[in-house]
């Protein structure tokens, strides 16, 4: 909704407004009340403080119909909204359905605790706090688990290694935590004045490059999981020759991805348009390795899983890029 309104001349020199009655009403305001004024460019922002400061909360009500995975999914995107208390409550006892929110939230859910629970009802409180675990910080340690996801998957092929390959799987819970905690800090943050200037953001468009930045690492975690996915599924050892070549573009890939996160924290668009170019130049030695590695002699089994593998890596240099192309746009804005 859009207002306009004749600026009115107080005293000598100073211009002032009238607020909308309907505005003020719908926030409760009233005479006394602190309402922040945040200049953007030719943009006023106008934050009652009250607002900054409140606890959100929501009521789930949940009926015998419900399934598992989608109330997991609502409590999830209440969570993502910001939300710091959510009561579930249940039209009959469901105890396999509690028990399945309870171990999810957990798992994924970073912060997010029951706080009461009885026959029909969960009660949960999100207790992590963004100066907790800062922005960058949080990036930071989605990225360091995400590159160790690669690597271990790599080293989980190469030497065929399954019980390794387990380990990478259950990883990808903790990168979708953060995750998951990065993207409500940020959709606050586009709510609450205050927290842009705490996580030193700058604006909300910065938030929505945060919010890609994180999406992309997300999902080279989830190549990575991929990846080991894959090599438990490989029959017998692969040939040194074979893993000479996996390693050539694993090593090319890890590099590229390791220098994103890099420039991510120092915020150099120089080097940023290098790594760029640098990703572009992966499709081409993937081509080459592939070529060589079906020319020998391999399974169909195999040989099929090693492209999934292949096209992984390749995956994850172009997230590396997506990461590096975010950089850029946040060094100008």
């Amino acid at each position: 909704m859009e207002y306009s309104r004749k600026l009115q001349l107080t005293g000598k020199s100073t211009l002032t407004i009238s607020l909308p009655k309907d505005w003020i009403d719908s926030l409760g305001l009233k005479p006394g009340d602190i309402v922040k004024l945040t200049v953007r460019g030719s943009t006023l922002v106008l934050t009652p403080e009250a607002r900054e400061s409140g606890r959100k909360e929501y009521v789930l009500n949940v009926d015998v119909s419900v399934n598992a995975e989608s109330l997991l999914r609502e409590v999830i995107s209440l969570y993502l909204a910001g939300y710091d208390a959510i009561k579930i409550n249940f039209s009959s006892p469901l105890t396999h359905l509690k028990f399945y929110l309870k171990d999810n939230v957990r798992k994924k859910l970073l912060g997010l605790e029951v706080l009461d629970e009885t026959a029909m009802s969960i009660s949960l409180q999100c207790f992590a706090q963004y100066v907790d675990l800062p922005l960058m910080e949080a990036l930071k340690k989605q990225a360091d688990l995400a590159l160790s996801m690669e690597r271990d998957a790599i080293t989980a092929l190469l030497l065929d290694d399954k019980q390794l390959a387990e380990e990478v799987i259950q990883r990808d819970d903790e990168v979708d935590k953060l995750f998951y905690f990065i993207t409500r800090q940020l959709n606050l943050a586009i709510e609450r004045p205050r927290m842009l200037r705490d996580l030193e953001i700058g604006s909300e468009m910065a938030c929505l490059s945060y919010a890609a930045i994180t999406k992309s690492i997300e999902r080279i975690a989830d190549h990575a999981w991929s990846i080991a996915s894959s090599s438990i599924m490989i029959e017998d050892k692969l040939d040194d020759e074979v893993k000479i070549e996996i390693e050539k573009l694993e090593e090319n890939v890890r590099t590229i991805f390791k220098e994103s996160i890099r420039i991510l924290l120092v915020k150099d668009k120089n080097l940023a348009n290098k790594i760029i170019e640098e990703a572009r130049k992966v499709r081409d030695l993937y081509n080459e390795v592939f070529k060589k590695i079906i020319s020998w002699k391999l399974s169909p089994k195999n040989a099929s899983l090693i492209k999934t593998i292949l096209e992984d890596l390749v995956r994850i240099a172009d997230y590396s890029t997506d990461i590096s192309e975010q950089v850029i746009f946040l060094t100008l804005t």
